[in-house]
């Protein structure tokens, strides 16, 4: 699995920074989500779009076992990039600042990496919008999909983000909440 992993990295670098030239903020992420259906359908899976207003759900896997749930954020922030890179953001007053273009190539590099592999259950690909702010009626991206069931018959649930403190190449698994915050100014 590792040597599949390491045959996909350029793909996932350049997937992931043309997500990061193109920032969009909750509920705003449709070119994000039309690269990540491209993606789903040219690895011929199916997935349903428009979960949770711009997410999308993707099932691999016979059904015949635990379904697991694995969830990456979409959005981006409202924030001006300083950064000089080659593939900085080209919206001016939007960045991905927090890895979520990252959590998507990942989640991306997820279904590529298992898509072909045999087991009993269902492993469901959650691509949710709108992590960082709430819509109209108070509700983030989560609640959005939660209402539209995309959690629905989850055995469990996995989510990532990625943290600057851990090593490369290492994970960091905490119990309960991690990385949770919440604070105003």
């Amino acid at each position: 699995m590792l040597d599949k992993a390491q045959l996909l990295q350029d793909r996932l670098i350049q997937l992931r920074r043309t997500i990061h030239r193109q920032p969009e903020l909750g509920f705003e992420e449709f070119q994000t989500g039309a690269l990540v259906a491209q993606t789903l359908g040219e690895l011929g899976l199916e997935f349903q779009s428009g979960v949770g207003q711009t997410g999308l759900v993707a099932r691999l896997g016979n059904g015949n076992g635990p379904t697991i749930g694995i969830r990456a954020d979409m959005d981006a922030l409202p924030i001006l990039e300083a950064n000089e890179v080659e593939y900085k953001s080209q919206v001016p007053g939007k960045m991905h600042a927090c890895g979520h273009d990252a959590h998507t190539a990942m989640l991306i590099g997820a279904a590529m990496l298992l898509k072909d592999e045999p087991f009993d259950g269902e492993i469901r690909l959650l691509f949710q919008p709108s992590e960082e702010r709430k819509d109209d009626e108070g509700k983030s991206g989560a609640m959005r999909m939660i209402d539209d069931g995309a959690i629905d018959g989850l055995d469990a649930i996995i989510a990532l983000h990625v943290d600057g403190k851990v090593d490369r190449g290492k994970v960091s698994i905490g119990e309960g909440y991690t990385l949770a915050n919440s604070d105003r100014i």
